[in-house]
């Protein structure tokens, strides 16, 4: 794969950090006892402290909501980084420089492009200082200079060519710049996209510009205007001011407004934990990359229709996310009012009161569909159950939507039509951690190895090279042989040969499961193990040919002197 971070490049990494020391200066840890440390959990509200991090391991989990991972898989979760940036972290905290193998990644492909986003962004900043305009409009709209600042607003002058001038200036191309968003083809010639705007950096979770949104000052064109889609753009996976938040750590909530201005008010009134969409209605990836950031969001609308039209199909993309940990409040601004006016003219303590008002999801999920029908009568109380039925489907297992049904059950009066239909696929999920249900001798091997794969070296873990069907067989040997050639590994490190593969969820729980009470009986289970395994992989293949004896009529002499010798050596391993 192309532009791909080397696998022993990560190996050599996560040798070189400690997660104690990543986790530590995020989290206040104390020592809990051979290389364990404690803390409250930064993923969910604690009062007594569930979430752990094993320096023998490199491996963080939490017993109370379930998180766990390496370093590299922490700072995708706490810092919002997507994996190469969470390696770049970790690398830069290491004195690293990221390798990448042949090819070009596509951060570097676009390099370019990132890069005329820049330069733009600092020449909208040169052009604000020398219009007067676009400072008595922001001055009108109440933003002093720290907001300016902070915020990184500038202006795009009445000018037909002015930033692709500059930037042709400084080497770019007008191909990249096209490619950025910048300039437009016109009929006759190229033009820069905004003209006479203020204009909003938007920045990617690495702190990066990659767009801009601009605020008309004139009446040509629309009001806002957003950059178009590109390379590095995506408004649907993208929400303004989130950089910001997430850097300055993880939130006990976020407010989800609809416009730059309004993220902006918010913040000189205090409200810094203020983001805004980009001109499209709420989408999963917006709301995935919320609930890794704050268990609770609180969307802003307006109180008009098309407002509540926008916070419904808000609340229908959200149905399939809602966990138990997670919370989403509605906020409705009063009609003719937006959150800026709003703030300025009633102030940031009549607003937060407000805030405090913001309707649960819940409630408005029951508010919209009693709306739609006559609760007076047996009619429409039963037509509450055929409207309310679809939506509750969505949701996933788990005590909210045991509690929404709850809900429908007593409005409606009927309690039989709400119990969900089990999932044949999800009622045989495999044991989530802390769960107490058996292993079986393979899934026991495999946790073994996880917490301490130096445990494949001993003479007494090995496999039998004879074919037997056994669930999970193929995936222990594969195990022991990595573990064998790295004795070194820690469990991060195991991990994240895994991470792209489907087993990974399922390792991640071994690796917290308990398996033994003392560390020192850890060797001596797994030989114990490895006996047990292999005498089940003779016992099931001498299964394979009794039964082919009888429906074949008979073996052949290599069957026949196999199945000798399998008895044999059964009889022996029973004996021992």
């Amino acid at each position: 794969m192309p532009g791909r971070i080397p696998d022993d490049f990560i190996e050599s990494l996560l040798e070189r950090v400690d997660i104690v020391d990543v986790v530590g200066s995020r989290v206040a840890l104390k020592h809990a006892g051979r290389g364990e440390h404690k803390g409250l959990c930064p993923f969910h509200d604690e009062k007594t402290p569930s979430f752990t991090v094993s320096s023998a391991k490199q491996f963080y989990h939490c017993f109370g909501c379930g998180a766990h991972g390496t370093a590299i898989g922490f700072l995708m979760a706490h810092d919002g980084l997507e994996f190469p940036g969470a390696v770049e972290e970790l690398a830069h905290i290491a004195g690293l420089e990221v390798p990448r193998e042949a090819g070009l990644a596509s951060s570097e492909r676009h390099d370019r492009i990132y890069e005329a986003l820049a330069a733009a962004q600092h020449w909208f900043r040169q052009q604000l200082g020398g219009s007067r305009a676009a400072r008595e409009y922001l001055k009108s709209r109440g933003f002093d200079k720290a907001t300016v600042d902070e915020f990184g607003i500038g202006y795009a002058p009445d000018q037909w060519q002015g930033l692709s001038d500059a930037l042709s200036g400084d080497g770019f191309s007008i191909v990249e710049l096209e490619k950025a968003g910048l300039v437009t083809r016109g009929e006759h010639r190229v033009v820069d996209k905004f003209r006479d705007r203020v204009m909003f950096p938007i920045h990617d979770r690495r702190g990066r510009v990659i767009a801009f949104g601009g605020r008309g000052l004139g009446d040509r064109g629309p009001k806002y205007m957003n950059s178009p889609e590109t390379p590095v753009f995506h408004k649907g996976r993208e929400l303004y001011r989130l950089y910001q938040v997430r850097r300055r750590g993880l939130p006990e909530r976020i407010l989800v407004v609809e416009g730059y201005m309004d993220a902006a008010a918010l913040h000189q009134f205090g409200f810094e934990d203020a983001v805004a969409t980009l001109g499209t209605s709420v989408t999963r990836d917006h709301l995935e990359l919320l609930f890794k950031a704050t268990p609770v969001v609180v969307f802003c609308f307006d109180g008009d229709r098309a407002g509540r039209q926008a916070a419904w199909r808000g609340l229908e993309t959200a149905l399939p996310l809602l966990q138990s940990n997670r919370e989403i409040r509605f906020f409705f601004v009063p009609e003719g009012e937006d959150p800026d006016s709003l703030v300025r003219e009633r102030g940031a303590e009549h607003f937060s009161q407000l805030l405090d008002q913001a309707r649960p999801l819940s409630a408005v999920f029951f508010d919209e569909l009693c709306r739609q029908v006559d609760m007076n009568t047996l009619d429409g109380r039963a037509r509450l159950v055929a409207l309310a039925q679809p939506y509750l489907e969505r949701l996933p297992e788990g005590p909210f939507a045991d509690l929404l049904r709850g809900e429908l059950d007593r409005l409606s009066g009927h309690q039989s039509a709400t119990q969900p239909a089990r999932d044949p696929i999800r009622s045989r999920r495999p044991p989530e951690a802390g769960e107490e249900r058996p292993l079986t001798p393979i899934q026991y091997a495999v946790a073994l190895l996880v917490q301490q794969p130096g445990l494949a070296q001993n003479e007494s873990v090995y496999l039998l090279d004879i074919p037997a069907n056994i669930k999970g067989l193929n995936f222990l040997r594969e195990l022991v042989d990595i573990c064998a050639q790295k004795p070194h590994f820690s469990t991060a490190k195991l991990l994240e040969l895994w991470r792209d593969r489907t087993e990974a969820p399922w390792l991640a729980r071994l690796a917290v499961r308990p398996v033994c009470s003392e560390d020192e009986q850890m060797s001596e289970a797994l030989a114990q193990t490895m006996v047990r395994i292999r005498h089940q992989q003779i016992q099931a293949r001498v299964r394979e040919l009794q039964e082919a004896q009888l429906v074949e009529g008979g073996l052949d002499a290599g069957q026949t002197a196999e199945l000798r010798k399998l008895l044999s050596l059964r009889s022996e391993t029973h004996q021992d």
